[in-house]
């Protein structure tokens, strides 16, 4: 479900509930927040709260009508597929959810899939990017939202998602279903390293969703990509040091045959205060 004002509100409202619980604790060290995803509200808790995280759940649960579930971050993003660990701490116990965000559904298992509501923004802004007749690739698409926002917002000719994730990917097509308008997208299942090449046609816009190690794919990225067209390539870098980003494209161009030409750098995310999730937008163009 998406924010309201309503949420915004009662989420101001979660840190002075609790230090009114728990005078003893330190104020700063109590959540002033969550991540809300559909009807689930997922909560970081410091160690010295966890004898009162159930507690500190249902006061959650109080002050939020429309949350079922309220699930701690039990660790961070790992695995293959990078998932987050959670464990329900108050409320129904479950961690499927549907999620709505500009202007799709997305039914989604928080426990097998991996899928951050901080990335709204940013996928929003690649759909505003994408221009009418572009065919777009999506490599790690997880459930689907940037293809199926990329559907909504933008009048592409063709969108294709690919994910490795099998689970993902049953959700993924089930999100195809529940957004039944949307008949330019398209999702396919395995390693987009090797599904990509497959499909037998250049794309004017690739992105390489991939956070962490998604360098192994711009080989099949760049010989996917038409000379001139967009490379959405996303990282993890420390706060302010984007150059090393620029750097394995342009590696991976030199060894193409093609060049980057960067557009920008946009700040998508965060992983702990000193680390940023960036996407670097670049052109890529034939080398003379």
């Amino acid at each position: 479900m998406p924010s309201t004002d309503t949420d915004l509100k009662n989420q101001r409202r979660l840190r002075p509930a609790l230090a009114s619980r728990f005078p003893d604790c330190d104020p700063a060290r109590l959540p002033g927040g969550f991540d809300r995803v559909g009807d689930i509200a997922v909560v970081s808790l410091v160690p010295e709260l966890e004898p009162f995280e159930r507690e500190i759940g249902a006061i959650i649960l109080d002050l939020h009508k429309t949350v079922r579930v309220v699930a701690k971050r039990d660790g961070q993003y790992s695995g293959e597929f990078r998932t987050l660990p959670l464990r329900v701490i108050a409320g129904e116990e479950r961690l499927t959810t549907v999620h709505r965000e500009n202007g799709v559904t997305l039914h989604l298992d928080l426990a097998q899939v991996y899928f951050s509501v901080r990335s709204a923004h940013e996928r929003a802004r690649i759909a505003a990017l994408v221009q009418p007749g572009e065919r777009v690739a999506v490599l790690c698409s997880g459930v689907g939202p940037f293809p199926l926002i990329i559907g909504r917002h933008s009048g592409v000719r063709e969108v294709i998602g690919i994910e490795m994730n099998p689970v993902a990917h049953e959700y993924a097509l089930r999100n195809l279903q529940a957004n039944r308008a949307l008949r330019t997208v398209r999702f396919l299942e395995g390693d987009a390293g090797q599904v990509l090449p497959s499909q037998g046609r250049l794309f004017d816009r690739i992105l390489v969703v991939l956070p962490c190690g998604g360098e192994v794919l711009l080989p099949a990225a760049l010989d996917a990509l038409r000379p001139g067209g967009v490379l959405h390539f996303y990282d993890m870098q420390a706060k302010g040091c984007h150059s090393a980003t620029v750097a394995k494209v342009e590696a991976a161009c030199r060894e193409r045959g093609c060049r980057i030409r960067p557009l920008q750098v946009a700040v998508c995310g965060h992983c702990g205060p000193t680390v940023h999730r960036i996407c670097l937008d670049a052109v890529i163009e034939a080398t003379a």
